[in-house]
């Protein structure tokens, strides 16, 4: 006897079944970078700044890996948006406002904040570089002048106690703020000893000459590449955006942990994956040391995917302080 063919219909029931399947066992719906655009209101980014600078200096360090970050944190959203049912009954305690709807809603705006003020902070930053890549010629140009004179003085103040000090405060320090003063102490006393300059024969007149235009431009050069109060006002409320969602998002792990405790459903609440040392530091995973995450996705990642194998999922301690940053 024939053996019966499968139906086309069974055929498309147990795929649709594996569907359903391999969908339930991923949990909350993920988001996606490339889903609608979503718009915050000034008027609700305006009561959120308020909000955030209303934390102070109790703000967390913020991690690289803007848009890793970020699609974690609307995962966590959009689980809380399903049960939401659920988390607006969890019996907090009585010194805690309760769960609302408008809360759970209010994560997406949080997120959105922060990523605007990542943007901020990031076209402050880039300016900051593009000044800083500016100096360097005319910085690494003024210290080869300043050695020429340095060189005549360490001569003429053989027999001078009160010349050597003065050039021993010279060379004192480094950095760009210690050579465009430098330049300023330099030029005073090579306007003390213009006419013995003059006759010098190794180009110490040229040298005099060039630090004399080269000063003013160091000096306002040094300005730009150094971070305006409206630059790090930028980033200190970047941190305290980042603070905003890492806040609401314990408060849902919290309700979701009364709730789902030992399920399933508790994968969709996980905190964000930091490393041993970051956890020990009291940050979460940062990207490499000198760099600010451009909110590009990392070459393989998945959206919304699960933590990276050798991540570990530890909770960052509640109370951290704001610091700078190690690009500073």
């Amino acid at each position: 006897m024939a053996t019966k063919a499968p139906t086309t219909t069974s055929s498309g029931i147990n795929r649709a079944s594996k569907k359903r399947s391999s969908h339930d066992a991923q949990g909350a719906p993920r988001s996606s970078p490339r889903e609608a655009a979503y718009t915050l209101s000034a008027a609700r980014e305006a009561e959120l700044l308020r909000e955030a600078e209303s934390l102070g200096n109790d703000t967390l360090y913020f991690p690289g890996k803007l848009a890793r970050r970020v699609i974690w944190a609307s995962r966590i959203q959009l689980a809380a948006e399903r049960d939401a049912a659920d988390l607006v009954r969890t019996p907090f305690p009585d010194d805690e406002p309760a769960l609302t709807r408008e809360e759970i809603h209010g994560l997406r705006d949080k997120i959105e904040l922060l990523r605007i003020m990542q943007s901020r902070w990031q076209a402050a930053q880039q300016r900051q570089e593009r000044a800083a890549a500016t100096f360097a010629k005319p910085a690494a140009e003024a210290a080869l002048h300043r050695q020429t004179l340095l060189r005549f003085f360490d001569l003429r103040f053989r027999r001078s106690p009160e010349g050597q000090k003065r050039l021993m405060a010279i060379r004192a320090g480094n950095g760009d703020a210690d050579l465009v003063q430098d330049v300023s102490d330099l030029l005073l006393l090579c306007s003390e000893h213009a006419e013995a300059l003059d006759k010098a024969p190794r180009g110490e007149a040229a040298s005099v000459a060039r630090l004399r235009e080269l000063s003013p431009l160091l000096a306002r050069m040094l300005a730009d590449k150094t971070l305006s109060p409206e630059a790090l006002r930028s980033r200190k409320l970047r941190d305290a955006a980042y603070t905003l969602v890492v806040n609401a998002e314990r408060r849902l792990r919290a309700a979701a942990e009364y709730w789902y405790a030992g399920t399933d459903k508790m994968k969709d609440y996980a905190s964000f994956p930091v490393s041993r040392v970051a956890a020990s530091t009291g940050g979460e995973e940062e990207g490499e040391a000198g760099t600010e995450d451009d909110g590009a996705l990392d070459e393989g990642e998945a959206e919304g995917g699960a933590p990276d194998e050798g991540d570990e999922e530890v909770e960052a301690p509640e109370d951290v302080p704001s610091g700078e940053d190690e690009d500073e």
